[in-house]
């Protein structure tokens, strides 16, 4: 009788300890299932992240693109104004002066909404790929690169502006005196120059920016309907915003 109550009770110590070991491997199943889910859920919103980031950054990208091609367009028109001026098969005139007008440079950049930048810089971690995350950053130093150079041009277009303006009064009466005077001043040459190595620069600049944008674009694996979404609509503001200023 003992033997068999010992046998029971053994038997109810096997049936406890099968049964707690279920309840803790159930337990860590539930735990493993648990995160790997909290885990599905992370990679999905970053996933959500990175292609709002990657779309948002390349449509700003090219954008800049735009703006830049744009005002490097301004650029060369002024500095062909001066090469066609002084080139073998021009001959001075009463026009020259205000030939001479079109070599005034003051195109700007239109206003850039910098919030996708800064977004870039913040939640660029969702951007794995470390040598995508450097192509960027390169593209916006470049970018930063030529709107430093535009906008020192645009300062000596105010002073080119303002000597143009001078010898324009001055020698209103006699414009072909007045055009030979100001084609061999240091104030134009010295414009000139400036004019001539910014345009350089500038286009320089733009042919690896439109380079790294493909090659970012390739990378990124980035949703294109979205991107052309942000493209068309990017576009229909830009159009405004030129209508606007009578450009």
């Amino acid at each position: 009788m003992a033997e068999e109550n010992s046998f029971k009770e053994n038997l109810n110590w096997k049936k406890i300890s099968i049964d707690a070991v279920n309840t803790i491997i159930a337990t860590a199943i539930g735990i493993i299932i648990g995160l790997l889910v909290d885990k599905w859920r992370e990679n999905i919103s970053n996933q959500e992240n990175y292609q709002k980031v990657i779309v948002a950054t390349i449509n700003n990208l090219e954008n800049y693109q735009h703006q830049i091609v744009r005002v490097q367009g301004d650029l060369a028109r002024a500095e062909g104004a001066f090469d066609n001026i002084t080139s073998d098969e021009y001959e001075l005139s009463d026009e020259t002066l205000d030939d001479l007008g079109d070599m005034i440079f003051e195109s700007d950049f239109m206003q850039q909404d910098r919030w996708i930048e800064e977004n870039f810089i913040t939640n660029g971690g969702f951007i794995e790929n470390t040598d995508l995350r450097l192509k960027i950053g390169n593209v916006y130093s470049l970018i930063e690169l030529c709107k430093s150079k535009i906008i020192a041009m645009k300062e000596s277009g105010k002073v080119f502006t303002e000597k143009y303006a001078e010898v324009y009064v001055k020698y209103q009466n006699d414009k072909l005196a007045g055009a030979k005077n100001f084609i061999q001043s240091k104030d134009l040459l010295t414009y000139y120059a400036q004019l001539t190595t910014t345009n350089s620069d500038v286009q320089s600049s733009i042919a690896i920016i439109k380079d790294l944008t493909n090659e970012i674009i390739q990378m990124s694996d980035a949703d294109q309907d979205e991107l052309n979404k942000m493209r068309e609509s990017s576009k229909k503001i830009n159009e405004i915003i030129i209508k606007n200023r009578g450009e």
